[in-house]
């Protein structure tokens, strides 16, 4: 879709994503945007998007006023940040409980996942050997490994040996380029897997656990709990 936004809009991507898009120009490129990564695109910026695939995505709105004070009027995406991915997670934590909101809590995360937008302009945007190693293709390479042995003993030592790499080198690159250990991001994946098949009211817990790679129904619960701050009933109910 094609929009220019009144607003500024600070957007962070809990999950990789591709398709088609353009900023401030007619010319629309295809893109593949890594997983907890952070953008930001000014107000009055013509946009156009088309995301063929991508999942879940956290969206802020800032006044005009509010940005010219804090932001240059620069357009960013695909920048992680870890201090921004730890801020995203614990806003998801408070929006998925649905329970009465701390204001001063809710407002310390979203000033601190703000701040980092700044933050990234300000900084040298030139990313570590290991990180730019991890090209788009590799990283849509191991996506789709992950997605295909889910529900299996997969290991970080496979998905090294599938791109013909060390697992230390490649624990390196994968956490230089999207701020995570190839651990945590298989634990994202699961998590990701058994909160679409959750919507499916026919499926036990016990056999969401098992489809999305966890050991049991308990082990599935105590990661939600961890990850999310609430367990799999709640977020079905």
């Amino acid at each position: 879709m094609a929009f220019t936004p009144d607003a500024a809009i600070v957007g962070f991507a809990f999950e990789s994503q591709t398709g088609v898009h353009a900023f401030a120009t007619d010319r629309r490129t295809g893109f593949r945007a890594r997983p907890n990564g952070l953008a930001y695109v000014p107000p009055s910026c013509d946009v156009y998007s088309q995301s063929h695939h991508g999942g879940e995505y956290l969206r802020i709105v800032i006044s005009p006023e509010q940005a010219a004070a804090r932001f240059r009027d620069r357009r960013f995406s695909d920048a992680v940040d870890p201090i921004a991915i730890r801020a995203a997670q614990n806003l998801r934590a408070i929006l998925l409980a649905g329970d009465p909101v701390d204001p001063v809590t809710f407002e310390y995360w979203l000033d601190t996942l703000t701040d980092r937008v700044g933050h990234v302009m300000g900084r040298d945007e030139t990313r570590p050997r290991a990180g730019s190693w991890m090209t788009a293709r590799r990283l849509k390479h191991v996506d789709e490994l992950i997605d295909a042995r889910l529900d299996d003993k997969l290991t970080v030592q496979e998905l090294a040996k599938s791109l013909g790499l060390s697992t230390g080198f490649f624990s390196r690159a994968f956490k230089a380029s999207i701020g995570k250990a190839p651990h945590d991001y298989i634990i994202d994946r699961r998590i990701s897997r058994a909160r679409t098949l959750l919507q499916m009211n026919a499926l036990e817990l016990s056999s969401v656990a098992l489809a999305s790679g966890f050991t049991s129904h308990a082990h599935m619960t105590a990661t939600f709990r961890s990850r999310l701050g609430v367990t799999p009933s709640h977020l079905r109910r």
